[in-house]
């Protein structure tokens, strides 16, 4: 028994290690030395500060860390040009664009199905492996119950912190956004990858299009309301993937972030809906890591609010106290852009109730 508890507290010290360096540059910057506690429990934990490590529903201080154990439419062909289509987004030109401009696609659009629906599918709530980029990867997928093949429903992909695995990320109920759906009387698909090895990487974005295209021919989902989120390195892998995915992910949230540290695309700039929370106390992925090399969670808020047409103020609104969530005036009406900034660390719990993926879903379920 010994042992066991041994063994167990050395793998959450290993891993309050990964975390404490995942937004940690490349090269030494005195301003990102220390910072608050990584909370990422599948408990009530509300918050996380001081130092030290928990593994269920306890809290966590200082640089600790707590654990727990779209746009795309129907168009055929072309490339992104548009097509045959009209208002509604069904012709057979463009790259699954169709009749509406890319990026444009309008707030509450009709659902448009991928190619798996009206067909039986095979898939069950359980983990998967796919071949990507040489590699045998795995994730998991949580089918909707009762799921009904006519149905395109939401899709969630979800990607892990630092270190950790699906696992995780399911333990977490998806970073708690199953239960607020619930609570809404939907139902969505959730996929949860896992990294090859401790963080993300270039060839997730692979990873990415290859769980995608299987899930088109496999499930009945909106191929206009994907959306993604993550936490700290997960992330920054959802901000990775939105500078260049606009077409394939209407929207994404991005807890506890980074711009650096993470492998990037050639950025394209095509606007895309996007939130972000950030901690105001987080030494590991802070709101600003080096003002001139524009690193840090603020130039991310900047960067989407000028690839979405906002407004940009001369500062944006923060909160070193309760929760604050900026909205971004004059985006482009497809694209909202919002910031949350908290008098807390580096975690996504918050609160009690948590605010983070009430907050989330508020965000999503506006498309």
């Amino acid at each position: 028994m010994q042992d066991q508890t041994f063994s167990r507290l050395a793998f959450c010290v290993t891993l309050a290690s990964w975390v404490a360096i995942s937004c940690a540059p490349a090269e030494s910057d005195s301003n990102n030395e220390g910072g608050g506690g990584a909370t990422a429990t599948s408990g009530s934990v509300s918050s996380a500060s001081g130092s030290g490590v928990t593994t269920s529903s306890s809290s966590a201080s200082g640089s600790g860390v707590a654990t727990s154990g779209s746009t795309t439419a129907a168009g055929t062909g072309g490339d992104n040009s548009g097509g045959g289509g009209g208002a509604e987004p069904t012709g057979t030109g463009g790259n699954g664009m169709g009749g509406w401009p890319e990026g444009a696609i309008p707030m509450g659009n009709a659902p448009v199905p991928s190619a798996g629906c009206g067909k039986a599918t095979t898939l069950t709530s359980k983990e998967y492996t796919i071949s990507s980029s040489g590699q045998n990867r795995v994730y998991y997928v949580d089918m909707p119950r009762n799921y009904d093949m006519n149905k395109p429903y939401r899709l969630f992909y979800t990607s892990h912190w630092i270190g950790s695995r699906y696992q995780d990320v399911k333990n977490q109920d998806f970073y708690f956004l199953k239960p607020q759906l619930e609570a809404d009387g939907e139902q969505a698909i959730f996929v949860a990858p896992s990294s090859d090895g401790a963080t993300w990487q270039q060839k997730d974005h692979a990873l990415f299009d290859d769980i995608m295209a299987f899930m088109n021919e496999n499930v009945c989902y909106d191929t206009t309301r994907v959306f993604a989120t993550g936490f700290s390195f997960g992330g920054m892998i959802t901000y990775s993937l939105s500078t260049n995915h606009q077409a394939e992910i209407r929207a994404a949230v991005g807890i506890a972030p980074a711009n650096y540290n993470i492998w990037l695309p050639e950025k394209t700039h095509k606007p895309i809906a996007w939130m972000h929370t950030t901690g105001m106390s987080d030494g590991t992925c802070p709101w600003v890591n080096n003002e001139g090399q524009k690193r840090g969670a603020k130039f991310i808020a900047l960067e989407k609010a000028e690839d979405n047409g906002c407004t940009i103020p001369d500062n944006i609104p923060t909160s070193n106290g309760a929760y604050s969530c900026y909205d971004f005036k004059d985006c482009d009406p497809e694209h909202p852009t919002r910031v949350c900034t908290f008098g807390g660390g580096h975690t996504n719990i918050d609160g009690n109730p948590n605010w983070i993926p009430i907050e989330s879903w508020k965000f999503f379920k506006q498309f």
